[in-house]
């Protein structure tokens, strides 16, 4: 009775651990996720869980031509001595700007005329100013520009106290974090096909042949057999880092660098998905079935094709989903084996983002590693109801 009472109590425990593993592993994707809203001024900022200001809308800001809320200087952070001048008009100019670069012609929308207007670079260190002087070039008021700032004014009109000099569109979060994802080279379509490629071929190339290993390793008695099982175990232990070397340099003489094969083709002596498929195979294969099937004249790649897999379904879209996250996620043996840019993979060009020459766009990195989870999210959903069965056909061999 003690023990029937405590049952419950287990079982709420039980319960409440899973619900914290669970919430420890969502926590850092939503976490990703969040940041991809926010700027990187915010992500500096510190840490949030909300979506950043103006995450997914845009804003409209009115510069107003008022010579005594906006006249702080940036250079020595103190007021201007002009701010207080009774001036009623002044003459807009431009400061810290890079005409080739920052200032475009284009279309006033509002009036039609063909006006300055002045685009933020991403790659400038310095923000824009539009300066208001009077008669005499002495500065009245300046004007900050945000990094995303898009206005039209021209330079050297006469501005009036009071009056609209330009309105300041500031984008959305996310598009400017597209924008500085894709704007400077950043080819994040064919770093999906590259990583795709490699994941998928990886995938199952090592699935397919773990699980013909395993059904040797299990059906079959022969000398050895328990030899070669060690030796899969002691692969299985040794870190992938202690070899790295000399497969590079193995690589390296057979000039197979700057190719994929290296990523691919060793994924088919992948030990863990050998013990994960036998011991699966051990608690679910019969015997009889496989005795049945060579009857009936079914060859062995007959019976393993035809009958073995689909029995081990489970197991296989178990390790497919490790294996091909495994695979995607990759980053060190890419990273040296891969020169060629055009061969780049997802995570490589997401961490070339990180040596901008002008600063880092943790926003745009963010981003590029939320998208970069679309495919494993994907993946994971369509395969994980795999898992689930995997895990209740234990009991079904006899």
């Amino acid at each position: 009775m003690i023990g029937r009472s405590d049952t419950p109590i287990r079982r709420y425990i039980i319960h409440g651990l899973m619900i914290l593993l669970g919430l420890l592993a969502i926590v850092p994707i939503y976490v990703v996720l969040i940041n991809s809203t926010r700027t990187t001024e915010q992500i500096n900022s510190g840490l949030s869980l909300i979506p950043g200001r103006n995450a997914f809308w845009s804003s409209t800001d009115t510069i107003v031509a008022d010579w005594g809320i906006s006249a702080y200087t940036e250079e020595s952070g103190e007021v201007d001595p002009y701010a207080n001048v009774d001036v009623t008009e002044g003459i807009v100019r431009f400061l810290d700007l890079d005409m080739g670069r920052t200032l475009e012609e284009g279309t006033n929308r509002r009036t039609g005329e063909r006006e300055l207007r002045v685009v933020k670079a991403l790659t400038e260190s310095r923000a824009p100013r539009v300066v208001v002087v009077d008669d005499e070039g002495e500065r009245l008021a300046m004007y900050l520009l945000t990094d995303k700032a898009v206005l039209f004014v021209r330079d050297g009109q006469r501005i009036e106290k009071g009056t609209t000099i330009a309105r300041t569109i500031t984008p959305p979060n996310v598009l400017y974090n597209w924008r500085a994802l894709t704007g400077r080279g950043f080819q994040i379509w064919q770093g999906f096909s590259n990583s795709a490629f490699i994941a998928i071929c990886a995938t199952l190339l090592s699935v397919y042949f773990s699980a013909l290993t395993a059904y040797g390793l299990h059906v079959y008695k022969f000398k050895g057999r328990t030899a070669i099982w060690i030796i899969i175990l002691i692969i299985m232990m040794l870190p992938g880092s202690l070899t790295f070397i000399g497969f590079y340099q193995l690589m390296t003489q057979w000039h197979l660098t700057d190719t994929y094969i290296p990523l691919i083709v060793p994924g088919i002596a992948a030990a863990a998905t050998v013990l994960f498929i036998r011991q699966y195979m051990m608690s679910v294969l019969s015997f009889e079935l496989i005795d049945a099937a060579r009857i009936d004249g079914a060859g062995e790649f007959s019976i393993f094709n035809v009958i073995i897999l689909p029995v081990a379904i489970p197991a296989l879209a178990a390790q497919s989903i490790f294996t091909f996250v495994g695979s995607w996620n990759n980053f060190l043996a890419p990273f040296v084996i891969i020169s060629t840019q055009s061969r780049y993979t997802l995570p490589m060009l997401i961490m070339a983002l990180r040596g901008d020459i002008y600063r880092t766009e943790f926003g745009g990195i963010y981003l590029g590693i939320a998208v970069s989870l679309i495919p494993i999210i994907i993946f994971y959903s369509f395969m994980s109801r795999f898992i689930i069965s995997g895990l209740t056909m234990g009991g079904i061999k006899e």
